[in-house]
């Protein structure tokens, strides 16, 4: 870890605060006629004093800026606050360090904050007995300053670069989706004894009377993506470090998905920043793909007396067997850097049971 290989060690926050979550809301709920209810709702929070899902090293050589000789091997650390200009050998730079005499200090600390502000739009409607259905629309921002271990996507590992430039840490955060809208119904086919297509034929009614069919559609878009350098050359022993960005890296032309999945962003965009200087690009610079799924039941009930049933059900999760895409290959210096390699989720899937109700 260090030239002088000392021993690391652990700890916790001297000046702990207990985190704190602030929410509010404002809705209001119609009923629109034709059996329809509309909700539209102004949903947000706060967090303050939270965890930071990355580690942080408080014993990180402080940012100072550095200068190679020409044809030397060995960067030197220029200290910014002498007026002097005094050189630092590498040899010398665990001397700089907040605690001397030790390695590493890893702590979790709890600094982090973010800001939840979301439009939520809800229609639902109700036909008799044999129809529901329900539609949910979010339009949403999330920011923060901290990476999570369960984030939807996020960077590569890039939560922060230095714990004394966490102000640069603030971005969207990986589980920030733009927009979301989700459908779903149930449908009693109106066949059955009973039911508009009467059947009293018990034998033909066993067969095909009492089946419905449910199904829940969902989209959004993509979630954001950072890049992080694979060589860190800051000399400080914190962070990823993550890379200088000199353009837009959208790629906005219209491509196949398969040009797209080759090269999700114009890698050209980034470069490495020089040895000591930490990157300009934020964590999270771009928005990988969008996401499509449909899921599908068909469900047959068969009542046995009055104490009694059977209840066949059909699950289809994912029916189109559509491979939803992860965010891009987002280290600088990989081979697979700008690529789409993974994919969420599964393929098509169906399941059958039999339950029996008593």
């Amino acid at each position: 870890r260090s030239v002088l290989s000392p021993q690391d060690i652990q700890g916790g926050s001297e000046n702990h605060l207990a985190p704190t979550t602030y929410n509010w809301s404002f809705g209001i709920q119609r009923d629109i006629g034709w059996g329809m209810v509309f909700d539209v709702a102004y949903v947000a929070n706060t967090y303050k004093h939270g965890f930071n899902g990355a580690v942080e090293d408080l014993n990180a050589v402080p940012p100072f800026t550095t200068w190679t000789p020409q044809g030397g091997t060995n960067p030197r650390f220029v200290d910014p606050t002498s007026s002097t200009g005094a050189l630092f050998s590498t040899n010398l730079i665990r001397s700089m360090v907040k605690f001397k005499g030790v390695g590493a200090v890893p702590m979790f600390t709890n600094n982090g904050t973010s800001s939840y502000n979301s439009l939520q739009v809800q229609l639902n409607r109700r036909v008799g007995k044999q129809i529901t259905w329900s539609a949910n629309y979010t339009w949403s921002k999330f920011l923060d300053n901290i990476e999570g271990g369960n984030e939807f996507a996020g960077g590569e590992g890039n939560g922060y670069t230095h714990p004394e430039l966490r102000a640069l840490d603030r971005s969207y955060s990986g589980n920030d989706i733009r927009h979301r809208l989700i459908g779903s119904s149930v449908y009693e086919l109106p066949i059955g004894k009973g039911r508009r297509v009467n059947i009293p034929n018990p034998v033909l009614n066993a067969v095909a009377g009492g089946w419905s069919l449910g199904t829940i559609a969902e989209f959004f878009t993509g979630a954001p993506w950072g890049a992080i350098e694979q060589t860190n050359l800051t000399n400080t022993f914190a962070g990823s470090p993550r890379p200088n960005l000199s353009c837009n890296p959208e790629i906005s032309s219209s491509r196949s998905r398969a040009e797209y999945l080759n090269q999700w962003f114009n890698t050209s965009c980034f470069s490495a920043p020089a040895v000591g200087v930490f990157g300009n690009a934020a964590r999270t610079v771009g928005f990988g793909p969008g996401q499509i799924n449909l899921d599908v039941s068909v469900n047959k009930r068969w009542d046995i007396k009055d104490r009694y049933g059977l209840l066949f059900r059909s699950d289809f999760y994912n029916l189109p067997n559509r491979a939803n895409f992860t965010v891009p290959n987002a280290v600088r210096g990989r081979g697979d850097f700008g690529r789409i390699t993974s994919t969420r989720g599964t393929g098509r899937q169906i399941q059958f049971s039999l339950r029996f109700e008593f």
